[in-house]
């Protein structure tokens, strides 16, 4: 979510043109996607390598999205939807 309203968010910008709010739906999912990560965080009790764990994660995959997203923006919504079942 928070990667695709940063590129929309530049796309609007470059075209000069309106998001008609679909910027702030990708930003609700990613608040929803990052409450469900801070409840199991919670629930679970996670220690200090679990949180290391996610922090390694998030290193890793935020360039690595980032740059599939500008390459091949429909395999990155398609593997998000496969990790949200």
């Amino acid at each position: 979510g928070f990667m695709a309203a940063m590129f929309r968010h530049f796309r609007s910008l470059r075209t000069m043109q309106r998001d008609h709010g679909w910027i702030h739906t990708l930003l609700e999912e990613a608040e929803n996607e990052r409450m469900h990560l801070l409840v199991c965080l919670r629930m679970f009790q996670a220690g200090p390598l679990t949180r290391a764990l996610v922090v390694c994660a998030q290193m890793f995959m935020t360039p690595w999205l980032a740059l599939l997203y500008v390459v091949h923006p429909r395999a990155v919504h398609r593997f998000v939807g496969y990790l949200e079942e």
